[in-house]
């Protein structure tokens, strides 16, 4: 099954428009970058805040959900979670081009915030890495590209500031690299209905790449 209908397996049962072109559903992402007082990188903390029209269409759902809208959101968590986890939660990372692995989540939740379903986990290292004098790049991506993971923005096309948070116990500096994705990899995306199946690996050429420099 395709990541991203995975991912929105509840929403995409509902009987939404049908829609041309890749992607279907969007992320707006934060991500906090953990280290401990030795110096190494242990975990990153995202945040995913999905776009307004699939959140309102979910929050529509759990409210018809007989236990409420606490106990909903919880059910949607464990969902989420659950469909997420053989995708590795969409991450990849690396430190000076060594790719790091992780555990499995921890510390998730998931809330309303003003009308945007958000989604915060943990994710940690299996091992700490050292990030002190070092780079580390990462990137969250649908593979499928049915799903677009972007960092949070005010105008759609410059990150926030408060998208990437490097270790504020390291002297790092940080930056966000905008996807500039091939024009046939725009159009074999743009050509995508909802029921197709990208090419392999198609959400790699839309994927930013944060990286937090601590050499």
């Amino acid at each position: 099954m395709i990541a991203g209908k995975v991912l929105f397996l509840a929403l995409l049962m509902l009987p939404v428009a049908t829609a041309m072109a890749h992607p279907h559903s969007w992320v707006d992402l934060s991500i906090r970058v953990i280290a401990d007082d030795e110096g190494r990188l242990v975990a990153l903390e995202e945040a995913w805040r999905l776009d307004p029209f699939y959140s309102a269409i979910l929050l529509e759902e759990l409210q018809a959900d007989g236990d409420g809208m606490e106990a909903a959101l919880d059910k949607l968590g464990g969902d989420m979670l659950q469909s997420l986890a053989p995708q590795g939660f969409f991450t990849e990372a690396s430190v000076d081009d060594q790719a790091v692995e992780f555990d499995p989540v921890t510390a998730a939740s998931v809330m309303n915030n003003d009308g945007r379903i958000v989604l915060h986990f943990r994710l940690p290292l299996t091992e700490p890495v050292p990030l002190a004098g070092h780079l580390l790049t990462y990137q969250v991506y649908d593979p499928s590209y049915y799903v677009e993971v972007v960092h949070e923005s005010d105008d759609g096309r410059h990150p926030m500031p408060t998208a990437l948070v490097p270790p504020a116990s390291l002297q790092c500096r940080h930056q966000i690299l905008l996807a500039d994705p091939d024009p046939e990899k725009v159009m074999e995306a743009s050509a995508l209905d909802k029921t197709d199946i990208a090419s392999p690996g198609l959400g790699r050429f839309f994927a930013e790449t944060g990286e937090v420099d601590c050499r």
